[in-house]
């Protein structure tokens, strides 16, 4: 069953349009990874923000993701662009969705 990532970067002042050619140039490997489902990208531009909302076969999928991007140089890509550095990024790990 599909699992629900939603993942938010806030930009620093100004870097929003650097944030999205960074999307733009990875998310076409990312949408290729094992486990993905889909990925949808909006923006908020009056705070510049870019959510994620991703679809994966599962959490462990994504997690591989994560650990694959993170040993490829996420982090350092990010630093410089986002409000906060890397550490500005959210990941809301919503999983599977329930009939309730």
């Amino acid at each position: 069953m599909k699992s629900l990532v939603i993942a938010t970067f806030p930009a620093q002042a100004g870097k929003l349009e650097e944030l999205k050619q960074l999307f733009r140039d990875a998310l076409g490997d990312t949408r290729a990874f094992d486990g993905c489902i889909s990925i949808d990208v909006h923006v908020e531009e009056s705070t510049e923000t870019i959510h994620l909302i991703e679809y994966w076969e599962s959490l462990d999928h994504y997690e591989a993701y994560l650990q694959w991007r993170m040993e490829n140089g996420l982090a350092e890509l990010l630093n410089p662009i986002l409000d906060g550095g890397a550490e500005g990024l959210k990941i809301y790990r919503c999983g599977e969705k329930e009939d309730i």
